[in-house]
C-alpha cells in the first residue's frame, strides 16, 4: 500500500481521521506538524513567532519528504498543499485524500478554546481573513485524488468512506 496523505483546511479532522484510519489499515500514522515540532524543538506557534511562516513551510516540506512513502497514513498541515512541490510529491508517492469541510462547520470547530490556542493564525486573524485563506487554499485541495465531504460525518464514518473509495479504486 502506498502512503495515504490526508489534506484539508485546519479543523477538517485530519488528525482524528488519520489516527483511526491508520488503526483500521494497521499502518503507522505520521503527523507532519508533530514531526516539525520534534525536529525543530519548538511548537508550531513558536516557529511562526520566532522564524515566520516561510521558515515553517520549509520545515514542513522537508518533513513531508522524510516520512515513509509506503504503508503509512500522513496527516499534513492545512497549508502543505499550497506549495505545488508538496502536492506533486504526495501524488507521486501515494494517494492524496481531501477531507472537504464547509467553512461554517470548520469555523464552529475552530472556535472551541482548545483549538484556538493551538493554531497561531486564529490568534491574529478575523473570521473574514480565515475565510479568505480557506477560499485561496480550496483549489489546491481539490487537486487531490479522492475527496470526502465530512460536514455531517463522524470520524468513523469518514474512515469508512475512505476505505470504500480505496477499495473501489483497487487500492489497499
Amino acid at each position: 500500500m502506498n502512503t495515504i496523505y490526508l489534506v484539508g483546511f485546519m479543523g477538517c479532522g485530519k488528525t482524528s481521521v488519520g489516527r483511526e484510519l491508520s488503526k483500521r489499515l494497521e499502518v503507522p500514522p505520521y503527523d507532519v506538524d508533530s514531526t516539525v515540532e520534534k525536529d525543530r524543538g519548538q511548537t508550531i506557534k513558536e516557529i511562526f513567532k520566532n522564524e515566520g511562516e516561510e521558515a515553517f513551510r520549509n520545515y514542513e516540506s522537508l518533513a513531508i519528504r522524510q516520512l515513509p512513502v509506503q504503508h503509512a497514513v500522513v496527516m499534513t498541515g492545512g497549508g502543505a498543499v499550497v506549495r505545488e512541490e508538496n502536492l506533486t510529491y504526495m501524488k507521486n508517492n501515494g494517494i492524496v485524500i481531501y477531507l472537504k469541510t464547509s467553512f461554517p462547520v470548520l469555523w464552529n470547530r475552530l472556535m472551541k478554546e482548545e483549538e484556538r490556542n493551538k493554531r497561531p493564525i486564529l490568534l491574529t486573524s478575523s473570521k473574514e481573513e480565515v475565510q479568505k485563506l480557506f477560499n485561496e487554499r480550496s483549489s489546491h485541495y481539490e487537486q487531490s485524488d479522492i475527496e470526502i465531504v465530512t460536514d455531517q460525518l463522524t470520524t468513523e464514518e469518514v474512515c469508512a468512506q475512505i476505505l470504500d473509495e480505496l477499495s473501489r479504486l483497487n487500492i489497499r
